[in-house]
């Protein structure tokens, strides 16, 4: 059987509308012939580790922070397309941070991070930090842009930066956004890219993705905050540098 997962933005409220995502995408990978409806999970998985979904040489479809991606990933996986959340400020495809503090509060002392993996949370914070428009003291991991939030508005930190798709959903989804004060927000960066196995045909995957983002109802659309797919191509991402590691 092979693999399909699209963790990046799963939460318990946008998981059915991915789930139909999904279905769609499934029929259009049939119908273009690029697998077997008897090889296609039914529904998408949510992997308790997202290196093993990333890296199994069964991937069908998978969702990707750009980091891996260019790092550990580079190689390993291909290419398929970028997902557009049309996010204020950035390019079709592209996406950004937001960097948050409580309320009067400046993005110096502790950060918070997600994961030394993350380009959001750890690259996107190592760049404003060298541009001079932040400041860290110490950091602390936290595991995930929710618990990075929950560590600034609780004290333990003072500031972070939150993928901006992930700070629209803590904004409908989560009172702790409530108890936080978005800074600014950081340069455009290509988005999360969707990536398979080698082996797979990423073009006609790509083309399922495309399709089923057009035939997806718009209440679901909306859910997952979804305006369009666009193939930046595999360049954008490993042109990219990849940032220094946080001590451990």
């Amino acid at each position: 059987m092979l693999r399909a997962g699209l963790p990046m933005y799963l939460r318990a409220e946008t998981e059915p509308a991915l789930n139909l995502f999904w279905g769609i995408i499934r029929d259009g990978i049939i119908a273009r012939g690029a697998a077997l409806a008897d090889d296609l999970p039914e529904a998408l998985e949510a992997p308790e580790s997202l290196w093993s979904l990333w890296e199994s040489p069964d991937l069908i479809l998978g969702q990707s922070c750009s980091l891996p991606y260019r790092g550990r990933l580079r190689g390993k996986v291909d290419y398929v397309i970028t997902l557009d959340h049309a996010l204020p400020g950035c390019p079709a495809g592209y996406y950004n941070s937001v960097v948050v503090t409580r309320p009067g509060g400046v993005p110096e002392g502790v950060l918070a991070y997600n994961s030394r993996n993350s380009q959001s949370g750890w690259a996107a914070a190592r760049e404003v930090i060298e541009a001079g428009r932040a400041q860290a003291s110490g950091v602390l991991s936290t595991g995930a842009h929710i618990d990075s939030a929950r560590a600034v508005a609780q004290g333990r930190a003072d500031w972070a930066c939150i993928d901006a798709q992930t700070w629209a959903m803590l904004g409908r989804w989560e009172p702790v956004a409530a108890s936080l004060e978005e800074r600014f927000r950081t340069a455009p960066t290509p988005g999360l890219p969707l990536i398979c196995a080698p082996g797979q045909n990423a073009t006609e995957i790509a083309g399922a993705v495309e399709e089923a983002v057009q035939l997806l109802d718009p209440p679901a659309r909306e859910t997952l905050g979804l305006q369009g797919a666009v193939r930046l191509g595999a360049k954008v991402y490993l042109d990219m540098p990849i940032p220094q590691a946080p001590a451990a």
